[in-house]
């Protein structure tokens, strides 16, 4: 027999699955996977028609997102966090979602996926749990490629990580990794297509506008250090800053970093904690490359602040856990 385990915070229990019954899930399975494309096939994004700018991208992301074509998602930023053994590690970073959250475990007790119910599609990221986000400035430089995959076995257990969930199957062969960060799974082609082509109109914009800002923030930072008396923090500025550290003080980082962002879009230097505390953030949910960039803003801006020398080794610290 096999063993499909259950661990909800309301306890432990055991569903025995007989063989018999897995035989004609697999079969099911099996046939759902039968849609003539070739295991290794690879389709690479393209703009969709009417869909040009993040904007648009953002609103056909969370169209699917809040679907029954939502993906699996597996967090490939904590090295060992993948099996079922370390289980314990993954659920803190689930914690405090809305909506339901699951991860299967393979024969072998390794992480097929997790599906979770109400992503957030938020202006710096989709949000999969407070403390764990895709966030799309990481898709600068990035290829992106949907892949079809050997078809995944029913998985052989499953733990409930907030409420309950589910997906419309659990073969999902379409594949797209970012390596070091997260990978998303689709159990229909036509699904994965869509999601990687949202992503590539947000990426085709980031990376026009990329250079431009920072060439503009180099610009202002100069002029932010020249001035004596430095630009005062407008009341919307503030507004953003306050439900930021909120949201931080709530170990809900992802909130917090699109917050920040906000604060920063409205005026880029009147703020400088707003960058130290953005590599804080990055730096907790392990984007240390991120965290290393905005850290490196905060100095640009304040040089000789008080905790510069303590900046400036975290951007050491981070150097080496880049390098790990």
């Amino acid at each position: 027999m096999f063993s499909v385990r259950d661990f909800g915070r309301a306890g432990l229990w055991a569903l025995t699955v007989v063989v018999w019954g897995w035989f004609v899930f697999m079969t099911s399975a099996n046939a759902q996977t039968e849609d003539g494309i070739p295991v290794g096939y690879q389709y690479s994004p393209k703009p969709p028609v009417g869909i040009a700018s993040i904007d648009a991208a953002r609103k056909d992301l969370a169209d699917l997102l809040q679907s029954d074509k939502q993906p699996g998602v597996k967090y490939l930023g904590q090295q060992g966090i993948n099996t079922y053994a370390e289980r314990n590690a993954l659920e803190p970073l689930m914690h405090g979602r809305k909506g339901g959250a699951m991860a299967f475990y393979d024969a072998g007790n390794t992480l097929l996926f997790m599906t979770v119910d109400g992503f957030a599609v938020r202006a710096e990221s989709i949000e999969v749990s407070p403390r764990l986000a895709f966030f799309y400035t990481d898709l600068l430089g990035t290829t992106i490629v949907v892949t079809k995959i050997a078809a995944q076995l029913p998985p052989l257990g499953f733990q409930i990580l907030e409420g309950s969930t589910g997906m419309a199957s659990w073969i999902v062969p379409y594949r797209i990794d970012f390596p070091g960060l997260m990978s998303f799974h689709f159990a229909e082609l036509s699904a994965a297509q869509r999601f990687a082509d949202d992503l590539f109109v947000i990426q085709q914009n980031l990376e026009k506008d990329h250079g431009e800002r920072l060439a503009l923030f180099k610009t202002k930072a100069a002029q932010y250090r020249g001035m004596k008396v430095k630009p005062p923090v407008s009341e919307e500025q503030r507004k953003y800053i306050v439900q930021a550290n909120v949201l931080n003080e709530r170990k809900e980082y992802a909130g917090a970093i699109d917050l920040y962002g906000k604060a920063i879009d409205v005026d880029p230097v009147s703020y400088p904690p707003a960058y130290f505390n953005l590599a804080l953030l990055a730096a907790q949910m392990q984007r240390y490359e991120p965290a290393i960039a905005y850290m490196k803003q905060y100095l640009q801006l304040v040089p000789d602040a008080k905790d510069a020398r303590s900046a400036q080794d975290k951007i050491y610290e981070w150097e080496l856990m880049l390098r790990k």
